[in-house]
């Protein structure tokens, strides 16, 4: 038996990937590149994007960020939205979102947002906080950045009541303004606001018709029974479909007004 051992040098960043040959005791230790799109973590950026924001240092930041390569930058988004902002108290992780919005709403507000909307669906973090306010003032300037928001937001807010405070805040109208982002919202509680937001566009039966042929084409059960209770709340005798949900009419006004009822209608 022989003993030898081959090692092969390819790139770094790899992992190690150990062959041996029993026949003739030879080892051959090769470094094979990790392939990745997206390389999502690295140690160096995040210790200096920590020290940045642990030390509210935004114009430190900012210059930082900037002078990154392409790869390092969106590396940094990544690292801003996975690792350090999950990390951070609630009115440090409002004020984090809004800066780098502020400073690159193009690169940051969306995966900001995405951080921010798992905080809220986990209870780490609050809608209608102080904290919140600088945030939602800041997007509710711009109409594009308040609808990337809402798109981001709606899913993960229970609470009707907290779907109507956000609208507010943003200023989004009540009727039409409103029904693209909750019709594209699978909840009952987006559900029950998008049911209560039709009673400003009663009068337009082809737009009625329209949202819930929409909400037909969506594919869920919940979109479908919505979709059979604006068929017998409004009469909407000429959409066509097979409905399993049959809501009798002195139960109608009762919907309207109970969002547990509602819940339960939905969920037949």
């Amino acid at each position: 038996f022989t003993s030898k051992f081959f090692i092969l040098h390819l790139p770094a960043n790899s992992s190690f990937f150990i062959y041996q040959q029993i026949l003739h005791s030879s080892f051959f230790i090769l470094h094979l590149p990790v392939v990745s799109n997206d390389n999502h973590y690295n140690p160096a950026i995040c210790q200096h994007l920590q020290r940045y924001v642990g030390q509210s240092d935004w114009q430190g930041l900012f210059s930082y960020l900037d002078g990154l390569s392409h790869s390092h930058f969106r590396t940094a988004g990544y690292i801003l939205g996975e690792h350090i902002l999950p990390q951070l108290d609630e009115a440090a992780a409002w004020t984090l979102a809004r800066v780098l919005a502020e400073h690159d709403a193009r690169a940051f507000l969306v995966t900001m947002t995405k951080a921010i909307a798992l905080r809220l669906s986990r209870g780490e973090m609050h809608l209608r906080s102080n904290a919140s306010r600088a945030f939602l003032t800041y997007i509710k300037g711009n109409d594009i950045d308040s609808q990337k928001a809402m798109a981001t937001l709606l899913p993960v807010l229970e609470s009707p009541d907290d779907i109507a405070w956000l609208f507010r805040k943003l200023d989004i109208e009540e009727g039409l303004p409103r029904l693209p982002l909750l019709l594209r919202v699978p909840t009952l509680a987006a559900g029950y606001v998008l049911f209560q937001t039709l009673h400003h566009l009663e009068h337009d039966r082809p737009m009625l018709v329209r949202v819930a042929s929409f909400l037909m084409k969506r594919g869920d059960a919940l979109g479908f029974n919505l979709a059979s209770l604006l068929r017998t709340y409004y009469g909407l005798d000429e959409l066509r479909g097979t409905f399993a949900l049959r809501i009798e009419p002195y139960q109608l006004a009762r919907l309207n007004a109970n969002y547990e009822a509602f819940c339960t209608a939905m969920m037949y």
